[in-house]
């Protein structure tokens, strides 16, 4: 039964390879010493060839062969061996496809590597298994085009938690040619005006647009979802660890549907699934502004990141510095739910940094996405992302002094007028009179109201200190079944930094079922506040906290 097996395997690899016109040359046919030639690009879109010799095969039929070869001639020497590009270089002998380049050893010859066997790459095509979604092999390298000095530091730093680094690579002009074995080919996860990416090389196509390339995984996702770019090699690099080809990732021409262990698989035509996103910054100090485009492949584990890099690098361009300042920053999301119910997250805040204002400004927008993109609810299609920066170098910054008010005895239902006095930095304090309407149920007696600004963190963190030297214990949060919407909900009311806040002090006005007591302890309830909190909006980001007590004649 097993070899009957194998024999209907090796009969449809024979079928698909011949719908290439393509002769394959089994592993159990190759003899060391045998000659044979490969192909790729190291210049432009020309297809090159150089010299190989076969050294021998090792694995099993159990866990899989790999073919030792030893590369030579010219275009070898030119590029110093093996060079990073060239997996999925296609080799053949007697004019059979015998596999493609695979991988060698840093530090070794150069000249010495591994070839998949064509045999355990076609099947590629018709694979259904998937790979967890979260799982990305490490050492994955990818080519960053469009990207500042900045924008490549910070970008390394969202890609090494996945074990992914980055190099430079460029944007622009592409091959024109249709692919064929021994062209380069790009797999991108970010197309446009900023582009991520690999380049390697295609080793098999057939005349429906199937491709097969690369000879080892990409991130080995699986059934995937990449891009399937044109590229235009640059040239090569040498290195002492490993050479590499620098090049253009260009348009986008298909897919990459399958990514594992053997090679990547994919078909040219239709596009994948992918989030547009339009990124516009202004420099207000600088009278400078930019605008990006890009589109990311909708993958849940990184898109959050990509967004992260994109704002950061854009804004990195239009400022041209590092160091601190103001922003303002204005994010839609939109998409539908599992029902194709319209979603959107609108939140605009302002932020300010002394020294790393580029690390800070989007957090929030960070967070958003990542809660739709991973919450555990429902699936949710993306349908854009838009954002909009506008950066200074001032410091548009307040700090509360001191709250007052001249009628303190209220009752139920009362407006009172507050006067908050507050200082800009390197400014003339000015005072501000805002409302305040007192609860209509209140049952008589004191009311003390917490005056702060939104940026202001200082009051949680002192009644979280009260409670603990007076022995007070938190009240035990019970455990509820929230939806994608309350999320969204919270992320759009969500309070901000340039926000004057009014509200009843922790303590005070406690809801009647205990219950909702429980479910609003902690610290998420003190960030939502109660009822009754009132909001104010300035042009300043607000610092500091204050109280204030009234008396309340029932």
């Amino acid at each position: 039964m097993r070899v009957f097996l194998l024999a209907l395997l090796f009969c449809c690899q024979l079928l698909t390879a011949a719908a290439a016109n393509v002769p394959l040359m089994p592993v159990r046919d190759l003899r060391a010493g045998m000659q044979g030639i490969g192909k790729t690009v190291i210049s432009g879109d020309t297809i090159e060839t150089f010299n190989v010799e076969i050294l021998g095969v090792n694995g099993s039929e159990a866990m899989g062969y790999n073919i030792f070869v030893r590369l030579y001639g010219d275009l070898i020497e030119k590029t110093g061996g093996v060079a990073q590009g060239m997996s999925g270089s296609p080799v053949y002998v007697d004019g059979r496809l015998v596999g493609a380049v695979a991988f060698g050893k840093t530090f070794n010859d150069p000249h010495y590597c591994f070839l998949t066997p064509i045999g355990k790459m076609l099947p590629l095509l018709d694979e259904p298994r998937e790979l967890p979604a979260d799982w990305i092999p490490k050492g994955t390298a990818l080519m960053a085009g469009g990207f500042t000095e900045y924008g490549m530091e910070y970008l390394q730093e969202k890609l090494q938690p996945f074990g992914l680094t980055a190099v430079n690579g460029g944007t622009g002009a592409s091959s024109d040619k249709p692919l064929e074995p021994g062209s380069s080919v790009g797999v991108a996860l970010m197309q446009g005006d900023m582009t991520l990416g690999a380049l390697g090389t295609v080793t098999w196509t057939d005349d429906s647009g199937k491709i097969l390339a690369f000879g080892h995984p990409f991130m080995q996702r699986g059934s995937s979802n990449f891009f399937m770019n044109k590229v235009w090699v640059l040239g090569v690099v040498p290195n002492l660890q490993s050479s590499y080809k620098v090049g253009n990732l260009g348009e986008a021409i298909g897919s990459i549907t399958q990514d594992r262990a053997s090679g990547i698989g994919g078909v040219v035509g239709k596009q994948p699934d992918s989030i547009p996103m339009f990124v516009t910054v202004n420099d207000s100090s600088r009278g400078q502004a930019n605008s990006m485009r890009m589109r990311l492949i909708d993958d849940p584990q990184l898109v959050p990141s990509m967004v992260d890099a994109a704002v950061v690098n854009t804004v990195s361009k239009t400022v041209d510095r590092n160091g601190g300042g103001t922003a303002k920053l204005h994010f839609t999301i939109t998409g539908v739910d599992s029902k194709k119910e319209m979603l959107t997250i609108d939140r605009e805040n302002m932020y300010y940094s002394n020294d790393a204002l580029l690390k800070n400004l989007d957090a929030e927008l960070t967070e958003a996405v990542t809660i739709l993109m991973q919450n555990k609810f429902e699936p949710v299609q993306i349908y854009g992302i838009n954002v909009e920066a506008e950066v200074s170098n001032a410091v548009q910054v307040a700090e509360i002094l001191n709250v007052r008010t001249k009628n303190a005895k209220v009752k139920p239902g009362d407006k009172v007028a507050i006067d908050v006095t507050m200082k800009p930095y390197r400014g003339e304090e000015f005072t501000k009179t805002v409302y305040f309407k007192v609860p209509k149920d209140h049952p008589g007696g004191k009311l003390a109201l917490n005056v702060r600004g939104g940026s202001s963190m200082a009051w949680a963190i002192e009644l979280l200190r009260k409670q603990q030297s007076e022995g007070v214990p938190a009240a035990k949060k019970k455990e509820t079944r929230h939806k994608l919407s309350d999320y969204i909900k919270s992320v759009n009311t969500a309070d901000k930094n340039n926000e004057l806040i009014i509200d009843v002090a922790m303590g005070q006005m406690q809801p009647p079922n205990p219950e909702a007591a429980a479910n609003d302890a902690g610290l998420a309830g003190m960030l939502q506040g109660s009822p009754f909190k009132q909001k104010y909006p300035f042009d300043f980001i607000i610092d500091g906290e204050s109280e204030i007590v009234l008396t309340v004649d029932k």
